[in-house]
């Protein structure tokens, strides 16, 4: 008889440092854009459990909520139009849903300046659409307890639903927009 892996369980406390980097990227007719996240992460525990014939890191209720209204595209009528294209009165955070992360390395330590790659299923949700993504996640452990994470993911609009509207629709807004993130996270126990 077979027997069923024993889970590994995870429990991390962590912080997302305020000089990480949230942007979105897009494009226009004319030129493109950045939106930037001014938002402030509060201190968090990371949860889940780890199969270790698998190595898949299966997450339990891990969130990564942004405010929407806290999205700059520095001009504030492109701000307003962005708020009101992600129908930010009525859901004012985009939420991405960690579900599991398989690694695509071997190493059983994370190695001092050493860039690692991650599958990563996540459910966005956004402007009430949700929508599941995988997402390729480079980490890069930087000092014993600090850690730097990037990840871009081009998403259309459309799947969402946005349909984002400018002034007389004279500028055109190109349906793909990439959400870029460059996370520096504080990990302790």
């Amino acid at each position: 008889m077979l027997s069923a892996d024993k889970l590994t369980p995870i429990r991390l406390a962590y912080h997302i440092d305020e000089k990480s980097q949230l942007y979105l990227l897009g494009s226009t007719n004319v030129n493109t854009f950045k939106c930037d996240c001014k938002d402030k992460f509060q201190p968090s525990i990371l949860e889940g459990e780890i199969n270790p014939s698998t190595r898949l890191i299966q997450f339990k209720n891990a969130k990564l909520r942004i405010k929407t209204k806290l999205l700059s595209c520095r001009n504030n009528v492109m701000n307003r139009d962005m708020h009101k294209a992600l129908k930010a009165e009525e859901f004012p955070f985009i939420t991405v849903d960690l579900l599991n992360a398989q690694p695509l390395h071997n190493e059983k330590e994370m190695q001092l300046g050493k860039v690692y790659s991650y599958n990563v299923n996540t459910v966005m949700h956004i402007a009430g659409i949700s929508k599941p993504q995988l997402m390729q996640v480079k980490f890069l452990r930087t000092k014993d307890n600090l850690y730097k994470l990037t990840a871009s993911k081009d998403i259309l609009m459309s799947d969402y639903n946005i349909h984002p509207r400018t002034p007389f629709n004279i500028i055109k807004i190109d349906d793909i927009i990439t959400i870029h993130f460059e996370l520096l996270v504080t990990a302790g126990k």
